[in-house]
Parts: C-alpha cells; structure tokens; sequence
C-alpha cells in the first residue's frame, strides 16, 4: 500500500506537536522512523492513523485521502497500528486472543494472515498458544501484540517501538519478520524504533524529526553519510 503523508501539522489541544509533516512509503518499503523523545513519533502516527485529528495537511492511502475518516474505516483499508503499550487482552491465552481478533479481522476470502499464518511466523507464540497473556514476560506479550497486529489484510503497519522487552536474538528475529513480511506481500510499514542498528538494516527508507519537523528523509545509506547521529 503507498501511504501518502501531505504537509500535516497536529498536536494536542492548542500545542502544536509536528509541524509540515510529509513523506511517501511505497509498497513493500519499511521506513525507520527516527528522533529523540518528544520529537512528533508518536504523534505523526496517531494522526495517520486518525486517533488524531490534523490541523493542516492530508494522507492518503493507495490514491484515496483518508484523513477525514474515523479510525474503523482506515483499518478496514488495511491500515494497522501496533502501540508502544501492548494491546493484548490479560486474562486470555494467546490462541484465545488470536481467535477474538481473528473473528473481527479475517473476513472474506483474501485474507493473508490468519491464526495458523501467524504461529507459522511467529514460532515463539506456537510454543505459547496456551499461556495466559498476562502471565507471560513482557517481550512474549510484544510478540503476541505484533501477531495481534498482522492478522487479516493488513496493507500498511504503524509500528511504535515494536523490540520493547524483547531480548536481542529476538529483536532480530521480529525485525526479520517484518522486513520479510513487507516484502513478500507488498506492505508497507513504518518502524519507530529505539534500536536504530538493527531498524536500519531492514529500512528500505529512512525518516527522522527533530522538534516536530523533518530534518532527514532518504535512503539508509544516506542517512549513514550524515551527521543524523545527534538527533538521538
């Protein structure tokens, strides 16, 4: 899905956070989305993903601007979002949490990921399929959270600190996933990520804010040549 991001300008209140937002993500990319903390992330993806309301500017999806439709609609489009705080529910197994947004998500017949998709990607969930959710370490929950995410159609993933809690052969493991994922099916994803070494070696693109604006936006490669080091 090409995820199209027109000069957007939003905040909370009458504070404005991120100021001339604009980037594009093409099919099958995955963009590091990098910068300190305060710098508009979080921002930038909850208005994409309409949790948000902008002041100024537009995104628009595959050719169709989505900016002025509640969050349902946008997901129903593909559009996906994995929080820096895990959405799983507490009190059930992962397979039970699979199931309930499996149930919501997997709808019709081209669906691309449905439970058994996602315990074949995720072999860590498989061995945990009766655990209950809330009993598990905190970086077992962001794998479940990551499935959670995947199941359906997804067509472009917001992902917000995606290796939180995890240890780092499994940081490795799920960025993998996702560059793999990404590439085989043509989805897009953005990835907000404290881990830079291991984001960029799966960004096809890289983006970085600094105080609410774009101060980098190009390839990794010259994102490397640059100074963008002190923005962290």
């Amino acid at each position: 899905m090409t995820l199209e991001v027109k000069n957007l300008t939003a905040g909370y209140r009458n504070k404005i956070v991120i100021s001339g937002v604009s980037f594009k993500l093409e099919p099958g990319q995955v963009m590091a989305f990098f910068g300190h903390n305060g710098a508009g992330k979080s921002t930038t993806l909850k208005t994409i993903l309409g949790a948000l309301t902008p002041v100024e500017g537009e995104v628009w999806l595959d050719g169709e601007r989505i900016d002025q439709l509640p969050i349902a609609d946008r997901i129903a489009r593909g559009l996906r979002m994995l929080p820096d705080r895990r959405g799983v529910f507490p009190d059930l197994t992962v397979e039970e949490n699979l199931e309930i947004v499996a149930h919501a998500n997997c709808v019709g017949s081209d669906v691309r990921f449905r439970v058994p998709d996602v315990f074949e990607l995720v072999p860590a969930l498989r061995d945990r399929r009766t655990a209950v959710a809330g009993n598990m370490s905190g970086g077992q929950q962001q794998m479940l959270a990551f499935g959670l995410t995947i199941l359906g159609s997804p067509r472009c993933l917001l992902l917000e600190e995606p290796s939180v809690g995890l240890q780092p052969d499994l940081v490795e493991s799920l960025f993998g996933h996702i560059g793999e994922i990404c590439r085989q099916q043509g989805i897009s994803a953005i990835l907000v990520e404290h881990r830079v070494a291991s984001a960029m070696k799966i960004a096809d693109h890289v983006l970085i804010m600094n105080n609410g604006e774009v101060v980098f936006d190009g390839a990794p490669a010259q994102a490397r040549q640059s100074n963008f080091w002190e923005y962290f």
